[in-house]
């Protein structure tokens, strides 16, 4: 994987962790609408970066460094 695959890859990583301590206070506490929309618009993003990571995966394959 390129330098610029592995950092991207980085970020989408540290972005994964921030929702995910996100969730554990979602998960935790009270909620109202707003918490609930803001998790589901978190699972959302899951997904997206989810398939940018297979993405940069399948590249980082076929155009190996």
């Amino acid at each position: 994987m390129s330098s610029e695959g592995s950092e991207q890859m980085l970020g989408l990583l540290k972005e994964l962790s921030v929702y995910n301590a996100m969730d554990d206070d979602y998960v935790g506490g009270a909620n109202g609408p707003v918490e609930t929309e803001a998790f589901e618009e978190r699972e959302r993003r899951r997904q997206e970066i989810k398939l940018e990571m297979q993405t940069l995966a399948s590249e980082s394959k076929s155009h190996p460094s």
